[in-house]
């Protein structure tokens, strides 16, 4: 294995807001533990570098972040979710052949098995087959049809723009801010993490809440100050990365940093600084509509609110100490740091002029 006696790249991110401090659930080792266990016994550890990478995701402190008061074992699905789907997400797909590659098709069956654990049309053998028809099992015994049907339908949106995301890397087609932003709503997997939320409550929200105007653009500004986040504290490992591709294999846009480097022509501290005031713009924002949503709010939807503002803080906290963005290929520890500073007060408040999400604002 490689070794990096000091960071390759250090990253120095401009202050941001943070409504909220970190929470942390009691069990998160126990959820660890039983995680990584669960990946063993589907064969996913026999490699030591991929079983490295696997506990270097840290997605067990991920959910334990995000849910500090849930059920700890109806938490365990979605821990063991996120430990699998990382597997998934890294795998190579081919961006060449565009939506006719291999991850559309199995995307397609991923969802099908999630409404219908057994029926069989995952391929034998598959390293995603039999965990995935486990999961798929374990949901439809913990949550009733509202939540399992909400969770597919999450899975479809999240699949479908990681599709959508491999076609413009495969036509080389430059995506505008608000083409962009739209997109990463959907392929940064925000909408099933939120589900795996309401898995991990014992008490359904009803389908009046959850549907509402507000909490919808709540959820939906929750996973874009998230994305956002991502895109800030991974920007060193995309630095790294692009610094050993050729320059025909790099993504068109790999993040939003590099949107408003390309488009706006800025250095890359003031492009780091521009993404950062949109998404405290977004935080502020989720703030605002929360506190007129949380007084009124059924005790199902108040932990969901609730678990949504421990996304803000926590998304970022774990970013920071996931091996996921400190070892980019899994083989070079501690090649890349990010230094952060948290704000008590928002760069910036109201709306951007961003079409596809300006109506959180509306």
């Amino acid at each position: 294995m490689g070794n990096t006696a000091d960071p390759a790249i250090t990253v120095h991110l401009p202050p941001m807001y943070f409504p909220a401090p970190l929470r942390r659930h009691p069990q998160i080792e126990v959820m660890q533990r039983r995680g990584l266990d669960w990946m063993a016994r589907h064969g996913l550890c026999d490699d030591p570098t991929l079983a490295r990478r696997i506990t270097g995701t840290r997605t067990a402190h991920f959910f334990g972040y995000l849910c500090p008061q849930a059920d700890p074992d109806r938490l365990q699905i979605a821990v063991d979710w996120g430990y699998l789907m990382f597997v998934f997400d890294d795998i190579p797909w081919d961006a060449t052949a565009g939506a006719d590659s291999g991850f559309l098709d199995m995307a397609v069956r991923i969802i099908r098995t999630l409404e219908t654990p057994d029926a069989g049309l995952l391929p034998p053998g598959h390293p995603m087959t039999a965990p995935v028809t486990d999961l798929a099992r374990r949901i439809h015994q913990a949550a009733g049809p509202e939540q399992v049907r909400r969770l597919a339908d999450s899975h479809l949106k999240w699949l479908l723009g990681a599709a959508c995301e491999l076609c413009a890397a495969a036509r080389a087609a430059p995506l505008n801010a608000n083409e962009y932003l739209a997109l990463r709503l959907m392929y940064s997997a925000a909408e099933p993490t939120l589900q795996f939320f309401q898995l991990a409550e014992p008490d359904t929200i009803s389908e009046g809440e959850i549907t509402s105007a507000r909490v919808r653009a709540l959820t939906e500004m929750a996973g874009m100050a998230a994305a956002l986040d991502n895109d800030l504290y991974s920007h060193g490992k995309e630095q790294w990365l692009a610094q050993r591709r050729t320059l025909s294999s790099r993504p068109v846009v790999s993040n939003l940093i590099d949107l408003y480097m390309r488009d706006h022509t800025l250095p890359r501290d003031r492009a780091l600084h521009a993404a950062a005031v949109l998404r405290d713009r977004i935080v502020a924002r989720f703030v605002e509509v929360r506190d007129q949503v949380m007084p009124s709010a059924s005790p199902a939807l108040y932990r969901y609110l609730d678990n949504l503002t421990c996304l803000l803080r926590g998304n970022f906290e774990w970013g920071l100490i996931a091996e996921r963005y400190t070892d980019p290929d899994g083989d070079h520890p501690g090649a890349v740091r990010t230094v952060a500073t948290v704000s008590a007060t928002p760069a910036a408040t109201g709306a951007p002029s961003v079409p596809a999400i300006d109506w959180w604002w509306r």
